[in-house]
């Protein structure tokens, strides 16, 4: 496995390593989602080519708010072995349906 901290000199992640972790990502974030009877499926995570870093970029969604703080906690603290992780929710009522959207992005 590659390491979470890579310094600005290395060559830039591989179309092989940005897969495995693209799927990494989507397999961990929906086993805890699953684990949690929650209904919501994640399908993908983008990536942002940059000129010294690539940027992951993903979503998910908790419909039930009293599972929100164990299941944000279990994807955060996995995701955070990737470095400096910005996470951001927001509580949504749409149409009658409450859910809290979770947004992470990193770089590698």
């Amino acid at each position: 496995m590659m390491s979470a901290k890579r310094k600005r000199d290395d060559t830039m992640i591989s179309k092989e390593e940005k897969e495995k972790i693209k799927a990494e990502i989507v397999s961990k974030v929906n086993s805890v989602l699953e684990k949690n009877n929650e209904s919501y499926r994640m399908d993908k995570v983008n990536i942002l080519n940059r000129k010294e870093t690539v940027k992951f970029m993903g979503s998910y969604r908790v419909y039930d708010r009293r599972k929100y703080n164990s299941v944000s906690r279990e994807i955060n603290d996995f995701l955070k072995k990737y470095g400096d992780v910005n996470i951001t929710s927001k509580k949504i009522k749409d149409s009658g349906m409450k859910f809290t959207t979770v947004s992470f992005n990193f770089e590698l």
